[in-house]
């Protein structure tokens, strides 16, 4: 009978990786049972990125009165873990709140703020979820900002094998572009061009700084990245990656 009991408990946490058709169904599901069909449909993709498990990613405006407008959201989740079905469902669960608060322009404390948390636990109390403030695994991507942002990036391959990246300022972007070349320990630079919220937490340079970063990590995050190539004071997309 222990066994038995062990068996359905392996089942019950079958492991799974997140499809676009998987998203597109809790999605309507969940928008018709907890949100009551208020959200509009949205961009929803896949991502092969470890450092989360899902993000909502959005563009913000100042608005002339003052305050920030909310658009072009996207919901993202992440496939490079395997996750049980209960703990894929609360990561949709949890990106969707923030798309109600942001597509419904309300103000919240902070990112995880007193209307995420009172909206949060009232679906945990109302629908036996387990929706959780955050379910990363270090304090960097707890702080990750998702707001999508246009970034010029080099990479750097150092003489002694590491790999480090600058962020470069559109201002300072051919200077950079000369001046890393010749920095002291680069041995090739190669330049991208992303809107991925991973390079948000690096900030953008007005002189030489590299940092020193995962290479599998970065290939990982540069996946839909385009190459650059330069002509004068011109930038163009290379068809080589």
């Amino acid at each position: 009978m222990a066994h038995l009991f062990y068996v359905l408990y392996l089942i019950s946490q079958r492991l799974m990786i997140a499809t676009i058709d998987y998203l597109e169904r809790k999605f309507d599901e969940f928008n018709h049972t907890i949100f009551e069909g208020r959200l509009k449909t949205l961009p929803l993709r896949l991502s092969s990125a470890r450092t989360f498990l899902g993000q909502l990613r959005y563009r913000r405006k100042r608005r002339f009165w003052g305050g920030w407008k909310y658009d072009n959201f996207q919901l993202v989740i992440s496939t490079a873990k395997e996750m049980n079905e209960q703990l894929l469902e609360d990561t949709i669960i949890h990106e969707m709140i923030h798309y109600y608060i942001l597509s419904n322009q309300l103000q919240d404390t902070s990112a995880h703020g007193k209307l995420f948390r009172k909206l949060m636990n009232d679906i945990n109390t109302r629908f036996g979820r387990n929706v959780t403030i955050s379910h990363k695994s270090t304090e960097e991507e707890k702080e990750q900002d998702c707001e999508i942002r246009s970034h010029l990036i080099c990479v750097s391959r150092l003489v002694d094998g590491r790999v480090g990246i600058t962020i470069a300022a559109r201002t300072r972007v051919f200077m950079l572009w000369d001046e890393i070349a010749r920095f002291d320990g680069v041995a090739e630079c190669k330049w991208y061009y992303s809107n991925n919220p991973y390079f948000n937490r690096f900030r953008r340079s007005l002189k030489v700084k590299i940092y020193i970063v995962d290479n599998d990590e970065l290939e990982r995050q540069l996946a839909d990245a385009v190459s650059l190539v330069r002509n004068g004071n011109k930038l163009h997309i290379s068809s080589l990656k």
